[in-house]
């Protein structure tokens, strides 16, 4: 398929696949949100302990992170389109196991190896679909409205999970998803089709475990540091994960000098508007996550807020970031990136400014909403503007290392900013949880949230001032 019958192919597609395909972002960060809110009831039904709960959530992150690069390989030999519904049936045969769960060995094979597995591979290749099947504004809106519904997942995912398991049962929060999976599988047909590129038998394996196993431990190093028993423990797996990950950058570069495939073609990075595209996504990335855990460990444990209460405080950041996305493919052509993401950045660090001014003292609700109300503006209008501007070169042979690249980015921002600003919290904090000197830690945060927002808006000045066209 020549470039032409490509651009031709994408001005057909209705936005109906796109519903499809964003269900997965839906369930997968509802997935992600809801079971935190259920930690008590897993372990009475479950009969086992708060710590395995834990180790099971994070063990979900880690599969999601680490099998991202080698799902995006995945893509390649099957075709996108089918490698999304392996997902999302794998995903679909966790959900039911994790659903009828008697231990936590069932939750953990379930729920943490097979639902993340399904997830890695439903999370990479939905965003190959969405980015080879439409073009110009239509993408930025597609890209926008799927990052968006990813958000209103994390934002829901709270009420559901907390809804279910008070009055009914964590059980049904599964089923939920899993009625989910089922539309996804009956309207699939729906789905754009889009060829292999690859055989079998050139799938780099080395690459592939070289990837999974440095990801997982540089994951895994970052949460060990947020445990003061395993501190000491944190930097050298850390050390390792890196190590691990930059073999795998020499045998890639390696095999494209040797005309080999690689897992991944690295060259792409040496397109400017991709690198600075993921570096704008891991920075605010990384801001967000940071958000989602440093506020709740504050307002419930300083404040006594409920989890109810604080799934307020989400929504006012993520309704923001939703009906932005909605002018998203009406502006992105009228205006440059560059003075878009700026904007976006300027935004969010008048949020976060806002923040700091409220935890100054003793915060009310009201202006929590309002600060993180701004943040969600600023993300909205940086996030699908960002990832159009990312993609806006990348040709459609790379697409499918461009989309595992990305997921890539941001899994580890998720955990790289629950990890770091988690631990300047409980820094700050000294391990205490009485108002002063949690604010201090919380401050803190802020501050380290501020700092890379400004990085960020620098980083906006080396987008170049050349129109884009459409790619």
């Amino acid at each position: 398929m020549n470039e032409k019958e490509v651009v031709k192919k994408q001005l057909n597609v209705g936005w109906f696949p796109l519903i499809i395909v964003t269900l997965a972002a839906f369930i997968i960060s509802i997935d992600i949100s809801f079971l935190n809110v259920a930690i008590t009831n897993l372990v009475n039904d479950l009969h086992t302990t708060v710590v395995t709960i834990q180790s099971i959530i994070v063990v979900y992150s880690l599969v999601l992170a680490s099998l991202t690069l080698l799902s995006g390989e995945l893509q390649k030999v099957l075709g996108r389109r089918k490698t999304f519904l392996l997902g999302a049936f794998i995903f679909g045969v966790g959900n039911f196991i994790a659903a009828l769960s008697i231990n936590s060995t069932m939750l953990l094979i379930g729920w943490s190896v097979l639902e993340g597995a399904g997830g890695a591979l439903m999370w990479v290749s939905m965003y190959s679909i969405v980015i080879g099947s439409y073009t110009g504004n239509r993408r930025a809106t597609a890209l926008g409205l799927s990052g968006s519904i990813g958000s209103l997942g994390l934002v829901v995912g709270p009420f559901i999970g907390g809804f279910l398991t008070t009055y009914l049962s964590w059980r049904y929060a599964f089923g939920l998803e899993f009625i989910i999976i089922l539309l996804i599988l009956v309207f699939s047909r729906h789905i754009p089709s889009f060829p292999a590129t690859m055989h079998w038998s050139d799938i780099n394996i080395v690459g592939g475990i070289n990837s999974a196993l440095g990801i997982f431990l540089l994951v895994y190093g970052l949460i060990l540091l947020n445990d003061p028993s395993t501190l000491y423990i944190g930097p050298y797996v850390i050390l390792a994960g890196i190590i691990l990950l930059a073999v795998f950058f020499y045998d890639q570069r390696s095999r494209i000098k040797n005309d080999k495939h690689p897992l991944v073609d690295i060259r792409i990075f040496k397109i400017r508007s991709f690198a600075l595209g993921n570096i704008f996504l891991f920075l605010y990335g990384s801001v967000v996550s940071g958000i989602r855990f440093v506020i709740p460990v504050f307002v419930q444990s300083v404040l006594g807020y409920s989890a109810l209460l604080t799934g307020y405080l989400f929504a006012a950041m993520a309704l923001p970031m939703f009906f932005v996305t909605f002018t998203t493919g009406r502006i992105s052509g009228r205006f440059h990136p560059r003075h878009i993401i700026s904007i976006g950045f300027i935004v969010c660090l008048i949020g976060a400014g806002y923040l700091i001014y409220a935890f100054s003292s003793n915060p009310s609700f009201i202006e929590m909403i309002i600060g993180m109300a701004v943040i969600g503006l600023g993300i909205g209008i940086i996030a699908p503007h960002g990832s159009t501007y990312a993609f806006s070169e990348i040709k459609h042979d790379k697409q499918p290392d461009a989309s595992a690249i990305r997921s890539t980015n941001s899994n580890l921002n998720s955990s790289v900013g629950t990890a770091i600003f988690g631990l300047i919290l409980l820094m700050g904090a000294a391990n205490a949880l009485n108002v002063e000197q949690l604010s201090t830690g919380m401050l803190d945060s802020i501050y380290a949230m501020g700092i890379l927002l400004f990085v960020g808006l620098i980083m906006t000045q080396f987008i170049k001032m050349n129109k884009i066209t459409e790619s």
